[in-house]
Formats: C-alpha cells, structure tokens, sequence
C-alpha cells in the first residue's frame, strides 16, 4: 500500500478491496511510530480505540456495507477539539487531566462517516500562537525541515499529514491557524465560512466567534472530501442554521479576482509575493478576471480588536484556576491574561462596537470581486524556536490571515510555487461570506495548473 496516496486515492482502494481500513491504520500507525519522535506532532495516540474503529470498517467493507468515501481513513484531530474519551488539553497544563465526555459535533460526523480517529494533534497553549510549542508538549517540528515550525496553532495537525501519517486533519483557525500551517507544510488548509462547520462542546472561545474548525488534507479533492462530510446545519448550533444546505459547485465560469501582497508599508517577503503573482497569473491563464486592489479591511484597527477580545478570552479561562494560573502558564499567556484582569467593561464593549463597525467596511469595501487572492503568511516557515521570520514580527506574519476569521469570512490556502530554498509557500484565495464553494473551485484551479502532489519532505520519504 502506497502511503504517499491521497485520500480519495485510498478510498479508491478501500471501495475495490486492494486494501483494507486496518491495513491502512498499521500503516498510520507505523509511519507514527518512526516520524513522531522527530516531529512531536500527537499529544495522545489511541491506538487501541483506532484499531476497534478499524476493525469495524473492515467488517463493513467485507459486507459491502461502507458508510461513505472517509469509510475506514484515518485522521487526526486537534488537541482544543473534544473527542470523548481522549484528553482534550488545549497545549496548557492548566487541562493536563482533562477528558471530555462527548464528541463536538464535527467528531460525531467523523465517527458517523467511519473515519478512523488516531489521536489528538498538539497545539500551542490556548491555541494563541503563531508556532507550536507548549510547556505540555514541547515543540513541534515541521517534515520540510526539522529546524523550522510547522506553523501555529495547528502545527501537530499540519505536520502529521506532511509528514504522511494520516491524510486528513483537523483543526482549529481564529486568526490563520489552519491556512498558515497548511502554507509551510505544502497542504491545503481550509477556513469554512463562519458556522458552515457546526461546533457544539469545547473550551470556551478566546476572541468570541473568530475562529472555526479548519480541516487539512493534501489535495483539493481530498479537502473536498473531507468538507462534505462536515458542512451542515446543526439544531444546537445556530450559526449553521444560516446553511440550511450544503451548497453544490457552481457552472465553469469567468470568475473576477482581486489580489494584493502589501497593506501600507507592511507586505509579504519577495519570495512569497512572487509565489502570489505567480499564482495570478495562472488565474488570468485560466479565464479569470484577475485585477490588483487594495486591501478591504484596516490592519490596525483589527489588531487593537484582536488584542482586546484575547486578553479578556485568557483572563476568562484563568481566573477557573486562580490559585494555578500564574505558574501553570507560558509567558506569553501570564502576560495576555494579566491584560485582561486589567481590561474595563467598557473597554471590551468598546472593541465589540469596533468590530461590528469593521466588519461592516469589510462588506462595503469589497468591490465587485467572486474572490481575493493574497498571501497565506507574509514569509514561509522559520526557526522552530523563535517567535516569527528574522525582520518580522509576530502580527506582520499573521498580517494576511485574521482579517478572514474577524469577518467571517471563506478561505483556504493551497501550495504556491516554493521559495527558492525549497521551503513550501501557501497563497490565499478569500471570498465573502458563505463562499465556501468559489475558494474550492479556484484551488482546484490552481492545483490543476501547478499540481503540487506528489511533493513530499525528505523527512516523510526516509520515514
């Protein structure tokens, strides 16, 4: 069995008998074995829980009883997402021994579908960082190359398919934490339109109804795949009430794109804004409309918003442990929460005010466009123990990112052309709210015209 296979390859497979759900899990399991101590990707592996949930794919295989295409796959799922039974620790020390009793409604989807859970995937500490490292798990490592992160906060989860240990993830993205792994592990990495992912259990939100769960998957079809299985509503969500369906791909057409690299004086490196006029023009090749514009949405003003609502997001969970906190948590975390004990009321409602008021330019600002395409990060992947790219700093490199989860809004990033050093360089495609089905025709656009299939780290191919 070839594990450099795609998911939808696999289930191929799966849907012919030339393999088997418990053939493909060892097979996981085995690449788990000889790659994680290297990559620090899983925080908890169940083997024992996988193979039972194989097993039982294998006897509806042999009964011709498979539930769907994810039928006997297995995936991964990130450390700050509740899977009954498995610890959900959300990187900190704080939740060392915490185990949830239910699912989250997009891991009944995943069981329901017959998908073949492996683990939990690491996460930085409340899942507030650009690079994944916690005083829990330790850092983890991007399969490109060792020395450099896998970006954050779902960097277990990007570097487990990278790495091809499992084909499909998922995530958690609130201001990039999907997209921005996916672009320095060469994957493709999903933000659904707000509530088109139902959620229901978990931790509580560190910046109100930002984030949204990110899936990741190799290829397109593959990211196709695994959205059809979590998209739709859901009666104890009321977010994705406004998605009664789930909406099919429109006909072929010429689609009107606007790109951009640079906001004021702040933009990505000349690496990454290569790989994104690239990108562009194999969007004009292909019959789109692709036009420069400027950026809808103001820099500054997100980044005061975002400041406020993380500071009170911390402080909230923090003050559930008052006589822990302080040692427990990261330096990072100790002074965010120490902002937000300090945070007036009316400060906060201020920033609630600010960002109805943003959002609100956002939609005006648009302009007549299907979809912008922009950067996924402003540079590819750094120093696994640094906090951002050498000449960059932390909000710089997010610079492109959370603006989509602020707004609400469909995005996904997919594999430009890579940095000269070989290092992988995501590009973004965004479009308005409950877009979900154009990012997907326009990735699979590019993917078409600069297939990056096939593409793998050294690391995953000694493995």
């Amino acid at each position: 069995m070839d594990w450099q296979l795609d998911a939808t390859a696999q289930s191929a497979l799966l849907a012919t008998g030339q393999t088997t759900p418990t053939a493909l899990l060892e097979q996981a399991l085995g690449r788990l074995e000889a790659l994680e101590p290297k990559l620090n990707a899983f925080v908890h592996v169940d083997r024992d829980g996988a193979r039972v949930a194989a097993e039982a794919a294998t006897a509806r295989q042999a009964a011709g009883a498979r539930l769907g295409p994810l039928d006997g796959l297995p995936i991964s799922v990130k450390d700050n997402l509740y899977v009954a039974g498995m610890p959900a620790r959300w990187g900190s020390l704080l939740f060392r021994d915490h185990v949830p009793a239910q699912d989250d409604i997009c891991v009944e989807r995943l069981r329901a579908a017959g998908a073949v859970i492996v683990g939990k995937t690491t996460t930085p500490e409340f899942a507030l960082m650009g690079r994944t490292d916690s005083r829990l798990t330790g850092t983890t490592r991007n399969p490109w190359d060792l020395t450099l992160t896998p970006g954050g906060s779902s960097g277990g989860a990007s570097a487990s398919v990278a790495a091809g240990i499992t084909t499909l993830a998922l995530g958690t993205d609130a201001g990039g934490s999907t997209r921005l792994p996916a672009g320095y592990t060469g994957l493709v990495g999903m933000r659904p339109s707000t509530g088109r992912l139902a959620r229901r259990y978990g931790f509580p939100p560190m910046a109100i109804d930002f984030q949204a769960l990110g899936p990741f998957a190799r290829t397109v079809r593959d990211m196709a795949l695994l959205y059809g299985v979590l998209a739709g509503p859901d009666a104890r969500d009321p977010y994705s009430q406004r998605f009664p369906t789930v909406e099919a791909p429109g006909p072929v057409r010429r689609l009107r794109v606007g790109w951009l690299t640079s906001i004021g004086d702040e933009g990505a490196t000349p690496e990454v804004t290569a790989s994104v006029a690239g990108a562009a023009g194999l969007l004009a090749g292909l019959g789109c409309a692709v036009t420069p514009v400027a950026a809808p949405y103001d820099l500054a003003g997100l980044r005061r918003i975002w400041g406020t609502l993380t500071a009170a997001g911390a402080a909230r969970v923090a003050l559930r442990f008052p006589d822990q906190w302080r040692e427990a948590v990261t330096d990072s975390i100790r002074a965010t929460v120490e902002r937000g004990l300090a945070l007036p009321a009316t400060a906060y409602v201020d920033a609630l005010d600010a960002l109805a008021a943003w959002r609100a330019d956002v939609t005006a600002n648009w302009g007549a466009y299907d979809a912008l395409l922009l950067p996924t990060s402003a540079a590819p992947a750094w120093r696994a123990e640094d906090e951002a790219p050498p000449g960059l700093t932390v909000a710089t490199q997010g610079m492109f990112g959370g603006w989509v989860n602020a707004a609400g809004l469909a995005a996904i990033s997919v594999p430009g052309a890579p940095h000269p050093d070989g290092r992988p360089i995501g590009v973004q495609l965004v479009a308005p709210f409950g877009g979900d089905a154009v990012v997907l025709e326009l990735a699979r656009r590019l993917e078409a015209a600069s297939p990056w299939a096939g593409r793998w780290p050294a690391l995953a191919l000694q493995g």
